[in-house]
């Protein structure tokens, strides 16, 4: 058989094979593209309170496709009916996906006539750019109308991107701390390390009640320790730790300060949220 009859079969095979290759790896782009798409908005489960007393924002992230699909327009919540939001919908952008955020404001002065009684958020009603609204889980938004005694005058504080943070105060008057908590004990420690330092800053607190005078140091120092894997790498927080003291007269006053947290989401985790639905934990 002569070469040129060897070349020609072989020409006429990858005539029949390079159009297949092509094909194949068309449809295994589409098939990969239509996987990362998220059939509706996910919202991340939230974990924060909100103090009725004063001014404050409400920040809910949740994630939506960068091109097709439903898009989120606006957010009601049932509860707190006045509560206007803002839709941002681009601070975070990833391959297939963006991080959207929405704003509420809640400002004092529109909620004066509310009954000033604890109470939780649980879901949201989402409305998009197609289709009718549907309510979504959000986590738990924590609604309580505590009032600050003025007790704690800020001097420091610091925070850094590895999850690490401090603050510092004084307090204003002769009282004894009796206890330090934090908001979501239950779900925060497994994930968060709080200590706490006075005049002594060489230790920690060793043990509560503690005597504090007037002018003396307060200093607490926190760690998030978030886990790169899913569920609970794409929880948000908006936490406080709360302090409970006695004054000289007897009185049970408290004061809280608030912990800084940033939401990171990598890639690989976006790609966890879309791939299972955004399970929950």
């Amino acid at each position: 058989m002569h070469t040129n009859q060897i070349f020609g079969k072989g020409s006429k095979l990858l005539w029949l094979i390079v159009p297949l290759l092509i094909t194949a790896s068309w449809v295994g782009n589409l098939w990969f593209y239509h996987s990362m798409q998220l059939e509706k908005p996910f919202f991340l489960n939230h974990y924060m309170v909100l103090n009725g007393n004063y001014s404050d924002w409400i920040e809910l992230s949740y994630v939506e496709n960068r091109k097709n699909g439903k898009k989120v327009t606006g957010i009601r919540l049932e509860e707190l009916p006045m509560l206007r939001f803002q839709i941002n919908p681009h601070p975070g952008t990833y391959r297939h996906q963006v991080l959207g955020k929405a704003y509420g404001e809640w400002r004092k002065e529109d909620f004066g006539q509310m009954e000033q009684v604890p109470f939780s958020i649980k879901e949201a009603t989402v409305y998009y750019n197609e289709g009718a609204p549907e309510k979504v889980p959000i986590g738990e938004i924590r609604v309580d109308w505590e009032k600050s005694d003025g007790l704690l005058q800020m001097s420091s504080s610091s925070g850094s991107s590895d999850g690490t943070g401090q603050y510092s105060v004084t307090v204003n008057q002769s009282l004894v701390l009796e206890q330090i908590d934090y908001s979501f004990g239950d779900r925060l420690s497994p994930i968060f390390e709080l200590s706490a330092a006075g005049r002594n800053k060489a230790g920690a607190i060793p043990q509560l009640p503690i005597r504090l005078a007037a002018g003396d140091p307060l200093t607490f120092s926190y760690k998030w320790n978030i886990p790169q894997e899913m569920p609970a790498a794409s929880e948000v927080y908006k936490v406080y730790i709360s302090l409970t003291f006695k004054t000289e007269d007897g009185k049970t006053v408290r004061d809280r300060i608030p912990v800084n947290f940033n939401l990171y989401l990598s890639e690989k985790q976006i790609k966890w949220l879309v791939r299972s639905g955004g399970e929950r934990s």
